[in-house]
């Protein structure tokens, strides 16, 4: 065998070898996959599956009907192909040795009362595209505490809830506390909590952080129905962010939907909080919301929700903005005697300030009162916070006592462009606003720990009575549209420094009410404005938390030291917010002067003079037979004739005008009815008769003007034959309508 020979078989024996070594790879490589896909059959235990696999492995769980309560002490991927999972306690208990964990595709029924369908001890997991019935619980995740070597908490992290189907539980569907939780596009339905103090929730989640990484909380695109609780409280969605050690950089609510929630003590539709401490908020965007169907039933001393936002910070210098809007509301009730609804809450506590903009809130009913939106903003730290309530819908709140806008702000205030109507009631007052606003900086006042009642009043005494101490604060109303029935007030305000402008309100019993400070208080907390001091203090002092370890004489003496601090404190802010309130530039109703008795002093005076009058323009006045002239209504003059269209913009919007005409039509009709815009509503009158037509704007008062037709024959062709014409009218009427219209008479406004 020559040299060649040898090379030439050495070299396919080394091929060979490679051959095979990779042939060999590839079989180990299958035989490792196969080993890391474990099936499970119908008859087989999923249980035994999980603990003969090894971490990583992916456990798929063939259709069919399988009974236990699954343990999870691993990394597994567990796939159920529509499997049905008959359990007692639990379907599947998440150990913290399951970190990255994922369950899906199974439907799992609980049988115990007191059992969690998927309970999560873990971090990483995710929960995806399951249906859970019975028990007590849908899906939970809590931390677990440890106190073994010292008391440690494990939090859970980066928890994902998605697509999963919910129902039949006594306490939640969902119910997590997490760090950075996603809970997505669920369906909770059918929660019933029947215990004695029971919670319902549809779904509850509490984004918590308590390291230094940043925590994200997204709760989005879920709904949850009938969530009922029949002896304490119901929340249709619970969420919820605490940002302690770090900060919050995401949190994204939008999307959800909640309809049918039923508490006897208290129902929120979705209740929303965050809280702050020593880090800054992002800006958070609550929105995209439906709320339908919140009630107490006939459960008395209930209160019901629609939706409430509460975002309080402490320690934070930098002040974040919270936006809620596009929020649907409706369908709320609380029948029960000294019942109370809101349709929208909204607070800032420290550097918070508030805009609730484009919301829809209606259909509202109470056996005692109603706030559709109800704003605070209480900054403590520099007495200047914001809340902005503006384009929001507000109709048909059906109570002895309603407030479509209520709004309080230790800062400034604005209420513009918002739509109001049937809100039927003497006891309603639609727009209400109390800005508080004191210039810290000139004050270093310090109450001691233990000082006594007769202490702290003297040093706020002091305070009150400081020649340099001042309460400022703006309210502004600017192109609102109310319209009552008669009996109402339309605005109440309380500052000085008020600015009540290009608003459209007509149809009330009073216009505007300057109001103390007192009253708007004790009334914005649903207390008798005329209640004396002495009950004042013991309400105060019987609401305090310990108050029931008071005896009935105890609570007594305790209010009776606090009488004179309320006395002084209501006394002095009186005092201070007493003043002028600017009302000018309004559309009232009427082109005559105002009732001087529609505008309510008791704690200073109104400026409502002058006030904007209706008007009525054509343009052209003269114009052929077929033609079209354009209809112009405003209500841009005031009563000196000083024009406002320059501001056009901040002018009200809505319902409604009423243009009719003699002669001609408005697409085929005598009469039309047109929304506002900015101050103004526009029309096409078709020239379709001859004559001299006479056009009216009415809006509780009317305007008119004239649009000539003018014609000389008795008949007129249209290209299809011939067609006989009505009469024209008096020949010497027309010649004084085209009369007038040379000099310019086309404009006017009629005086009642």
């Amino acid at each position: 065998m020559n040299r060649n020979k040898i090379f030439f078989i050495f070299s396919l024996l080394l091929l060979f070898i490679c051959i095979t070594s990779v042939s060999a790879m590839d079989n180990n490589d299958t035989l490792l996959m196969e080993e890391s896909q474990i099936t499970v059959r119908p008859g087989d235990s999923i249980q035994s599956a999980i603990d003969n696999a090894t971490a990583g492995s992916t456990i798929i769980v063939e259709s069919g009907d399988y009974s236990e309560d699954l343990t999870v002490d691993k990394e597994l991927s567990i796939i159920g192909h529509n499997a049905n999972l008959n359990s007692n306690l639990a379907g599947f208990t998440i150990l913290s040795t399951a970190n990255r964990t994922s369950i899906s595709g199974f439907n799992i029924v609980v049988s115990d009362i007191n059992g969690t369908g998927i309970s999560v001890n873990a971090s990483d997991c995710k929960i995806t595209d399951n249906s859970i019935s019975g028990g007590k619980i849908g899906i939970s995740a809590s931390p677990t505490i440890s106190n073994s070597s010292g008391i440690e908490i494990y939090i859970i992290s980066n928890i994902e809830i998605l697509r999963n189907s919910i129902s039949g539980m006594s306490d939640a569907g969902i119910s997590i506390m997490a760090f950075n939780p996603v809970v997505s596009k669920n369906n909770v339905s059918n929660i019933k909590n029947r215990r004695e103090n029971g919670t319902a929730s549809g779904i509850l989640v509490n984004g918590t952080g308590l390291t230094s990484d940043d925590l994200k909380v997204v709760v989005t695109d879920n709904r949850v129905f009938n969530i009922e609780s029949v002896n304490s409280s119901a929340y249709g969605l619970d969420i919820r962010a605490a940002s302690v050690f770090d900060n919050l950089t995401e949190f994204d609510v939008g999307g959800n939907t909640a309809e049918n929630v039923m508490g006897a003590v208290e129902a929120y539709g979705i209740n929303i909080d965050v809280f702050s401490l020593e880090s800054t908020l992002p800006t958070l965007d609550v929105c995209d919301m439906n709320i339908t169907g919140i009630s107490s039933g006939n459960y008395e001393n209930a209160s019901v929700t629609g939706i409430r936002v509460s975002v309080t910070t402490i320690g934070q210098n930098e002040s974040s903005d919270t936006f809620i809007h596009d929020i649907h509301v409706s369908n709320l009730s609380a029948m029960g005697a000294n019942s109370a609804v809101t349709g929208l809450l909204a607070s800032g506590v420290g550097c918070a300030d508030i805009y609730a903009i484009n919301n829809n809130i209606t259909g509202i009913r109470s056996s005692t009162s109603i706030t559709g939106i109800s704003g605070r903003c209480i900054d403590y730290t520099n007495f200047m916070g914001y809340i902005e309530i503006s384009s929001n819908n507000v109709t048909d709140l059906n109570s002895p006592k309603s407030r479509p806008i209520n709004v309080m702000s230790l800062g400034n205030v604005a209420i513009n462009k918002n739509l109001v109507y049937n809100v039927p009631g003497e006891n309603s007052t639609y727009l209400t606003g109390l800005p508080l606003s004191i210039n810290v900086k000139e004050f270093n006042v310090t109450i001691p720990a233990n000082a006594t009642i007769d202490e702290i009043i003297a040093i706020l005494d002091a305070i009150f009575n400081n020649t340099n101490f001042t309460i400022n604060g703006n309210l502004s109303m600017i192109g609102n549209n109310l319209e009552g029935s008669g009996v109402e007030t339309a605005f109440a305000a309380v500052m000085q420094t008020s600015t009540i402008h290009y608003n459209r309100a007509v149809n009330f019993k009073m216009n505007v009410l300057k109001d103390s400070s007192k009253r708007f208080l004790l009334d914005s907390y649903n207390i008798d404005p005329d209640i004396s001091m002495e009950e004042l203090a013991y309400l105060l002092a019987k609401s305090q938390p310990g108050a029931k370890n008071y005896t009935e004489e105890e609570l007594r003496n305790m209010s009776a030291q606090m009488v004179p601090l309320l006395e002084k404190l209501f006394g002095n802010m009186d005092r201070l917010t007493s003043g002028d309130v600017d009302a000018r530039f309004n559309w009232w109703g009427t082109n005559s002067r105002p009732q001087d008795s529609s505008f309510k002093n008791n704690n200073g005076t109104i400026i409502y003079d002058p006030w904007l009058l209706l008007r009525v323009s054509s343009n052209p006045s003269v114009m052929s037979y077929g033609d079209y002239s354009k209809i112009t209504a405003d209500v841009y003059i005031d009563s000196t004739g000083t024009d406002h269209s320059s501001n056009a913009s901040q002018f009200f919007s809505g319902p409604r005008v009423r243009l009719s005409t003699d002669l001609g039509s408005f697409n085929g009709q005598k009469s039309i009815v047109l929304d506002w815009i900015n101050g103004s509503a526009v029309s096409y009158l078709y020239g379709d008769y001859y004559g001299l037509a006479t056009v009216r704007a009415f809006d509780y008062d009317e305007a008119f003007t004239t649009v000539l037709i003018p014609g000389g024959e008795d008949s007129y062709s249209d290209g299809y034959g011939e067609k006989s014409l009505k009469p024209a009218g008096n020949p010497i009427i027309l010649l004084l309508g085209v009369f007038l219209m040379m000099f310019g008479f086309t404009g006017v406004y009629k005086r009642r």
